[in-house]
């Protein structure tokens, strides 16, 4: 597991959560996926948004919600209460998915790894996968925010 991705999604996502979406994500233990693993991702999700990036390695950064923390993190960012999963949300979660992919590519430009970033995609449903990579490693990363989950998933090839 890639210690450095892991600190750079922390710092990513506590920044963003702390200025755009006031509120406080608590970090879990990260888990790694790899290929030849069949490691379920931690915690549910009902709606992720997945960012492709390329240039010196390909990747995909994929941030996985459950409705509760998706209505949690709309609701924070937009000062409005949502209790459905609607265009609001789907937008909102592209945004914070778009920031997070965002502030990883920055953290990684430092370290010579240049990425362009593609546009969100939104997914949202059940029981769908969202293995952009497929075959490559990937390090989830979850969160809670007041109870309820999101991971972080930096799927890449070196």
């Amino acid at each position: 597991m890639d210690q450095e991705f892991i600190a750079y999604i922390h710092k990513v996502v506590k920044e963003i959560f702390s200025t755009m979406v006031f509120l406080e994500p608590v970090q879990g233990k990260p888990v790694n996926r790899t290929k030849d693993s069949n490691n379920i991702p931690p915690g549910k999700k009902d709606i992720s948004g997945i960012i492709g990036l390329g240039g010196t390695i390909t990747a995909s950064i994929i941030v996985h919600f459950e409705k509760e923390s998706a209505l949690k993190v709309t609701s924070s960012m937009l000062g409005t209460p949502y209790a459905q999963i609607d265009g609001d949300v789907k937008d909102a979660v592209g945004e914070i998915s778009n920031m997070i992919a965002g502030g990883v590519k920055v953290e990684l430009a430092k370290t010579g790894i240049d990425l362009d970033q593609s546009l969100p995609i939104v997914v949202s449903g059940s029981d769908f996968d969202t293995n952009c990579l497929n075959g490559d490693n990937s390090v989830l990363v979850p969160f809670t925010i007041e109870g309820s989950s999101l991971f972080v998933e930096f799927s890449f090839k070196r």
